[in-house]
């Protein structure tokens, strides 16, 4: 929910450019998760190194969001509903920085897989991948429009995502068993699906500062939801 305008334009001139590097930094780790798997996917080493170079865009907008947020805090002491802001959006900054992450990593991990022959069932990771992104994408979208119901489904898809992490983990774990030529690349996929299961999770971490910063209820760790969220 975007916050009422206040007295100093320069304030909510600060809160706009902090919300805007914020989505600019969601917007880069979304194409990094997909650039990552799309190189894995179409065996495409350029796109995996194109994956890995465009981490530096989002450490130097996580430095942005810091110092803006910094000085927001120093120069305006904001309070309330406006602090949340401030904090959630630092908070988010430091998940998307660590998605990206992930990103890189599955990058890297691609350049690897390329070495070896084509792996007949790769497809399977393609379903992980769908629902880490996807809870990302909300996650981005929640924190952009302030939707805590929006926001909460993303929470509530722990579950699903470990479910299917577990699954596909299982059927490459099982190819290692084997002493093919293959048990290399299969073991890299094991990782590859540990590292879109953490984008996931990074994203429920977005999705409960999204509801921290709308309702000031931390719902970490076993937090209660507020009523509104109940109903």
């Amino acid at each position: 929910m975007p916050n009422e305008d206040h007295i100093l334009s320069i304030f909510d001139n600060a809160l706009n450019e902090l919300r805007n590097k914020t989505l600019e930094m969601g917007n880069v780790a979304k194409r990094n998760v997909t650039n990552a798997m799309l190189g894995l996917m179409s065996r495409d080493k350029d796109i995996c190194n194109q994956t890995i170079a465009d981490d530096d865009d989002e450490d130097r907008l996580q430095i942005e969001v810091d110092r803006i947020g910094m000085n927001i805090i120093v120069k305006f002491h904001p309070v309330a509903s406006d602090l949340r802001m401030v904090i959630a959006s630092m908070k988010t900054a430091t998940n998307l920085e660590r998605i990206s992450d992930q990103a890189v990593n599955i990058a890297k991990n691609a350049r690897k897989i390329m070495k070896g022959p084509e792996v007949t069932d790769l497809s399977d990771i393609e379903l992980l991948h769908q629902t880490a992104a996807g809870m990302l994408s909300d996650a981005m979208t929640a924190y952009e429009n302030g939707n805590t119901e929006l926001a909460l489904q993303v929470v509530d898809r722990y579950s699903v995502i470990k479910k299917v992490h577990k699954a596909i983990s299982r059927k490459f774990s099982k190819r290692l068993e084997g002493k093919s030529e293959s048990c290399h690349q299969y073991l890299d996929l094991v990782f590859i699906c540990r590292w879109l299961e953490r984008v996931g999770s990074l994203s429920i971490n977005i999705a409960e500062d999204v509801i921290f910063e709308e309702t000031s209820t931390d719902i970490r760790h076993g937090g209660v939801l507020p009523d509104e969220l109940l109903d």
